[in-house]
């Protein structure tokens, strides 16, 4: 809620106003870069805000590196991400350059695009209301 709405007496439920768009960039190699959007992603959604995580980069090699060693610093991080359903999925361009797709396929994140588009789309996350954090 904006100061002008406070002073209008409009609603002060900021939690069904906002949507977050976290663009994750970085991979395992930048592992506690990562976990700030993971953390972002949890304390987002703790608190009701609507909260998309997209992978992107090199943050398309999570899954693999998850899958190869579920014992990695943030892994409960990444498991909450999951279980709760905030992993929108992963750049499929992205995914193909890094040859990753197989490992997101069997971890059940979604290809957001083929090997030849890039995504998600950022025009299209503000035309449908979200608000950006790139993390990378």
């Amino acid at each position: 809620m904006g100061l002008l709405d406070a002073f209008a007496g409009g609603s002060d439920d900021t939690a069904t106003e906002n949507r977050y768009a976290i663009l994750l960039s970085a991979g395992p190699d930048s592992a506690p870069v990562a976990n700030n959007a993971f953390n972002y992603a949890l304390e987002f959604d703790d608190a009701g805000y609507e909260v998309q995580v997209f992978l992107d980069g090199q943050a398309t090699k999570w899954p693999s590196a998850f899958e190869e060693r579920p014992d990695l610093p943030f892994s409960y991080d990444w498991e909450q991400i999951e279980q709760r359903g905030l992993l929108a999925g992963a750049c499929g361009y992205c995914a193909n350059a890094f040859d990753v797709v197989e490992a997101c396929e069997r971890s059940g994140i979604e290809l957001l695009s083929d090997e030849t588009e890039h995504a998600p789309s950022v025009a299209d996350l503000a035309d449908e209301g979200y608000e950006m954090l790139t993390i990378g």
